[in-house]
């Protein structure tokens, strides 16, 4: 009898990568997220189950990518494709067991992945322990004891101030129906667990879903929606209903005044190799 806790191998220490297809029209096939984990490896399936590790409902990628340690397959992670740079694919899931992820890291995936397709690697939606190991890794600076940029883009969808202040969690949030726009950024606040996305001209130009001038989609001021995770570790709903700034209206203009006075500074750093 198969053991079903028992780990895939790899016994020359390269995972396997599972590509989207396409058939004679040139129609596209993506890859069920959670079918392909349940169907190759059922001990990562069982375990994200156990933890509740969010997977959208549906949710499918372009490519997905074994994480391997030790010659074992340890976790995995997922990429699609990004209307914002055709050279670029978003990293959607990063899952490693829990006894690994002390010896699996982000930046070595992220490098084998950019190697692997040829392609800049965004992440959609990090969690604050993904960006602080961007800090570790020297491919993010903080600043101001707080506000983080990172050599390694940021991508994630629009939604206003007001729908992120009501605590609505990433994973509890319903966009069937709803025209989503994305945001990228390098900028990610460590207090409050937020991607923020800046307005590319006008200063005090707040994302309001309801009247959206799609020609001009970067000139508005967003931050992400909350993760469970992170709610769960650092109580960043509590921290973000009560953020002064957020509930005065200068949260914006704070960060805003914070990159011009570390401009140079900041592009110095990030033109280093």
């Amino acid at each position: 009898m198969v053991n079903p806790n028992k780990k895939v191998k790899r016994p020359n220490g390269l995972g396997n990568v599972y590509n989207y297809r396409t058939d004679e029209d040139g129609k596209i096939f993506t890859l069920p997220i959670l079918d392909l984990v349940k169907e190759n490896y059922i001990y990562l399936y069982r375990a994200l189950k156990e933890e509740d590790y969010y997977i959208a409902p549906g949710d499918s990628c372009f490519f997905y990518k074994d994480v391997v340690y030790d010659n074992e397959v340890v976790g995995f992670t997922t990429f699609k494709n990004t209307s914002i740079n055709k050279d670029a694919l978003v990293m959607q899931y990063f899952y490693v067991l829990p006894e690994y992820r002390d010896k699996v890291y982000l930046t070595e995936e992220i490098d084998e992945a950019s190697t692997l397709f040829e392609s800049s690697i965004f992440l959609e939606y990090p969690t604050k322990d993904m960006a602080e190991s961007l800090i570790k890794f020297r491919l993010a600076r903080v600043f101001d004891d707080r506000f983080l940029i990172s050599r390694i883009p940021f991508l994630v969808p629009m939604f206003s101030v007001e729908e992120v202040k009501k605590g609505t969690l990433r994973e509890e949030f319903d966009t069937i129906g709803l025209k989503c726009y994305n945001k990228m950024s390098l900028i990610y606040d460590l207090e409050l667990c937020a991607v923020v996305g800046l307005a590319s001209d006008d200063v005090e130009n707040n994302y309001d879903e309801d009247n959206v001038d799609e020609e001009k989609i970067n000139n508005y001021n967003m931050i992400s929606l909350p993760l469970r995770e992170d709610n769960l570790k650092y109580d960043c709903v509590n921290k973000r209903a009560n953020d002064k700034e957020l509930n005065d209206g200068t949260y914006f203009k704070k960060v805003r005044q914070l990159m011009d006075d570390n401009e140079e500074i900041i592009q110095n750093w990030l033109s280093l190799l």
